[in-house]
């Protein structure tokens, strides 16, 4: 994406952004961050390996649980996806998503339409995570704790100027618009510092989380008491699972 100095003032509260980032790294060490940015890195590999175009058409069941295990909020429901939509078509419509010629918008709204029993959200993880994983380079994450649409809440609108417009007709278009402010959190975050737990998008990934985690922890201290605070896994532990990669080894 084309991007220039206005738009990212316009767009990015790089203070807000670093005030975040300064309380993230209160909870949790660079090393630790760093290392869920590497996470990030084994995940994509597994991901480009299984759904490159040589390999989807011959996608096992199995390397698909291996998948969707890899997604936190649908990672325990592979068999119910498999049960409701079987194999085949399901197989077909990642196929179409990853690798259609028509603009993302459409992919995206086709890939949500076909998938049944998940709600909303669900859908929108799924394909965010298919196209992310799959090609870092070009698709970018959307999840529901970094937007949702829905409520207005998220790791996101923390971040970017108050005003800027994330909403969309569709899931399709809010794609969209979502990939445009982050790839101007990611330039900033690359350019001051906060994005630098991972290489390329992985570290606004990272950064994401580190977000999310640190409102969850400042909205439970208000409104929960200190002894149940301390259920609450750490920042490092929170921002692995939400993205997928808690517990996964590193070779």
């Amino acid at each position: 994406m084309l991007y220039d100095e206005i738009n990212v003032q316009d767009v990015v509260d790089s203070e807000a952004a670093m005030e975040f980032m300064k309380e993230a790294t209160k909870l949790a060490t660079s090393t630790e961050l760093e290392d869920i940015g590497l996470k990030l890195e084994k995940k994509a590999k597994l991901f480009s390996d299984l759904l490159s175009e040589d390999h989807i058409s011959d996608l096992t069941e199995d390397e698909f649980r291996q998948l969707v295990g890899s997604i936190f909020s649908i990672k325990r429901k592979a068999n119910r996806i498999l049960k409701a939509n079987g194999f085949e078509s399901l197989q077909q419509s990642i196929t179409d998503l990853l690798y259609s010629d028509d603009n993302i918008d459409l992919r995206f709204n086709r890939f949500i339409d076909s998938v049944d029993k998940l709600d909303g959200p669900m859908r929108v993880n799924f394909a965010s995570e298919l196209l992310h994983f799959s090609n870092p380079k070009k698709y970018w994450l959307w999840t529901n704790w970094i937007w949702d649409s829905k409520t207005g809440t998220g790791s996101l609108p923390l971040i970017v100027q108050e005003g800027v417009d994330l909403s969309g007709q569709t899931d399709g278009e809010i794609y969209g618009k979502v990939g445009q402010s982050l790839a101007l959190v990611n330039a900033v975050g690359h350019s001051i510092g906060f994005s630098d737990s991972g290489k390329g998008l992985f570290g606004t990934d990272v950064f994401l989380a580190c977000v999310y985690a640190v409102y969850m922890y400042t909205v439970f201290r208000v409104k929960l008491s200190q002894e149940f605070n301390r259920i609450l896994p750490e920042l490092s532990e929170l921002a692995q699972r939400v993205l997928g990669v808690y517990k996964m080894e590193m070779n």
